[in-house]
């Protein structure tokens, strides 16, 4: 036998033998034990309910009638159907199923059909190209295939074992169906689809954090198969605005703008700047942010797009160059934009095209009312920098800055001047701290006194009702309040003597040109005729030109310039001494001629 041999084994039965070199296929199939020679399929070779390598089928694509007349008909028209399938959710709490939107793709060409799931964001699943396109297959054993008849809203189709059920299409799609196929209207309303509660809940959750609205569309191109397909239709290149881009690129027109928002609740005047871009007809917002603005720096009010004249109409025409002038109000996403100015070149532009802009509005603006900081007055709890730390600065309590001075001290004598008969004799110290502007009081032990000696008050800044107590505040013969305690300083040690030598201008008592002006407006006379230097030698015997400090406190008394008449006080005597004599005696001869003629100090200073 020339053709397929049939093996003569037991419990086979076979067909008569077809005539040598038969034009068509022989297809067989083992059933049952029996081999059957089939000729009825010309182009398949199927084998059934058999468990061997060999039952893999052979099919072939069929073709499909009148290919290149449907080609030339329908080339280039794809219809567009919105649909859903549901994909089942294991261990969820909240959900048992979830709904995956589709946009199935119907090519009126060759019947091919391409299914497109529509991206979420943060979805955790692949997405996108659900079936590449082709045939779907509607029955694989009788090599039914879907067609347009198959899509219909309200229908299912059963793809690669997932039911997508079509809820919609798109508007071209519904007058093609509607004009061309016929379909009525009433099998072309859209049917409502479900909503998985994982997605209602991430919609609510995504315009309570974010406030936007997840319904409406951004014009976010989120399948790049889109552009791949508009290529393939012919859509490549678009040269619309090539011709702009040759004229104008690089150029672009700013104009100054405000936004006059001050008669709503809390608005305020703001500024903007609108910059036109001349070679594609686009414009972008940005905000222009004034010092301690508070507000936040984000620069780009309205990303670079074609504006519309009226955004709630479609076909609205777009903002041109040539709508623009000073005082134009622009109606920017319900903002009212009113052009006040522009820069030097977007002028000189105009003044080219004939256009010439008016010139730039002047805007009468309010003095901004400056808040000054009134501090509250110190408590008396804890210290003073601590006090305003909590009143400036940041809500976060930091240490206050300790703001470093001279490292010395000022140690005065100090008596309390009180009517106690037990506090007549109570000798203290008094010292000052340059470093940080503090005082302390230590009273030195007396045997029998009846009163603990010791600290008398610990290291601390002390006030009076002008403000801190400071350095100016302390000489010899001062009276000051410390502690609630009155205190008369009747000496200072040599080197607080010499600290206020060295500021004559911060320590007047210690500056001696300061002193002897003071002692002239009363000494003069008597200097000048000398009365003066005769009462100075009554108390120099020896004639040896000098006299005790005790001599010159009586003769300060007997013409009256003395501290008890409201004359200098104490320091006053002892820089007399310090700088006219041998610091426990005065040079009367010296003092007399400085009284007379004060170009004498200039020896001395």
């Amino acid at each position: 036998m020339d053709g397929l041999q049939i093996p003569n084994l037991p419990g086979y039965r076979a067909k008569p033998e077809q005539p040598p070199n038969h034009a068509r296929k022989q297809i067989w199939s083992i059933s049952h034990g029996v081999a059957i020679a089939d000729e009825s399929q010309p182009n398949t070779a199927t084998l059934i309910n058999s468990n061997s390598a060999a039952s893999i089928p052979l099919v072939t694509q069929p073709k499909i009638a009148h290919a290149g007349k449907r080609f030339l008909k329908d080339g280039g028209k794809v219809l567009c159907f919105f649909g859903y399938f549901k994909e089942a959710v294991y261990e969820s709490q909240i959900e048992n199923y979830r709904i995956r939107q589709c946009e199935i793709f119907y090519y009126l060409e060759d019947d091919t059909i391409q299914i497109v799931e529509k991206k979420s964001e943060n979805s955790g699943c692949p997405q996108g190209n659900f079936a590449n396109r082709q045939r779907l297959p509607k029955d694989m054993a009788n090599e039914v295939y879907f067609n347009l008849d198959d899509l219909n809203l309200g229908s299912t189709l059963d793809v690669f074992g997932r039911v997508l059920f079509i809820t919609d299409c798109n508007v071209s799609t519904r007058k093609y169906l509607r004009d061309v196929v016929g379909r009525p209207e009433e099998q072309l309303r859209p049917i409502p689809g479900e909503e998985d509660v994982y997605t209602a809940m991430r919609k609510e959750f995504m315009s309570r954090e974010t406030g936007r609205d997840e319904g409406v569309s951004h014009n976010i191109r989120n399948n790049p198969m889109k552009v791949f397909a508009e290529a393939q239709l012919g859509k490549t290149v678009n040269n619309s605005t090539r011709q702009g881009f040759l004229d104008y690129d690089r150029k672009v027109l700013r104009l100054d703008c405000i936004w006059d928002d001050r008669e709503s609740l809390y608005g305020d005047l703001q500024r903007f700047t609108l910059q036109y871009y001349l070679a594609d007809d686009t414009m972008e917002l940005l905000t222009v942010l004034g010092p301690n603005s508070g507000r936040d720096p984000f620069k780009k009010m309205v990303k670079r797009q074609k504006l519309a004249k009226n955004r709630h109409d479609p076909e609205s025409p777009v903002w041109n160059w040539t709508d623009f002038n000073i005082g134009t109000v622009v109606d920017v996403f319900s903002k009212h934009l009113l052009i006040v100015s522009a820069d030097a070149p977007t002028y000189a532009f105009y003044e080219k095209k004939g256009m010439p802009l008016d010139p730039p509005l002047e805007l009468v603006q309010e003095e901004a009312v400056v808040a000054t900081r009134e501090l509250p007055p110190y408590n008396g709890f804890g210290s003073e920098e601590d006090s305003l730390a909590s009143c400036v600065g940041s809500l976060v309590p930091t240490l206050p800055r300790i703001k470093q001075g001279e490292s010395k001290v000022m140690r005065f004598a100090a008596k309390m001047e009180s009517k106690n008969p037990e506090d007549v004799d109570r000798n203290f110290t008094v010292s000052f701290y340059l470093v940080d502007n503090t005082v302390q009081i230590h009273e030195p032990p007396k045997r029998n006194s009846g009163i603990v000696g010791g600290s008398f008050l610990s290291r601390i800044k002390l006030r009076t009702a002008e403000g801190l107590i400071t350095e100016e505040y302390f000489y010899v013969g001062a009276e000051i309040q410390l502690a609630g305690h009155p205190f008369i300083l009747v000496d200072a040690d040599e080197g607080t003597l010499r600290h206020m030598e060295q500021k004559p201008k911060l320590f007047e008592y210690s500056n001696i040109k300061n002193i002897v002006a003071v002692y002239a407006l009363s000494l003069g006379e008597a200097a000048a005729s000398g009365e003066l230097a005769a009462e100075f030698q009554a108390y120099d015997p020896e004639g040896s030109g000098s006299v005790s400090t005790k001599a010159v406190k009586k003769i300060l008394m007997k013409y009256k310039c003395s501290y008890y008449y409201g004359g200098p006080p104490e320091q006053a005597v002892i820089t007399l001494c310090r700088k006219l004599g041998n610091k426990k005696s005065v040079d009367y001869n010296k003092f007399i001629a400085a009284i007379i003629d004060p170009s004498v100090l200039d020896t001395v200073y």
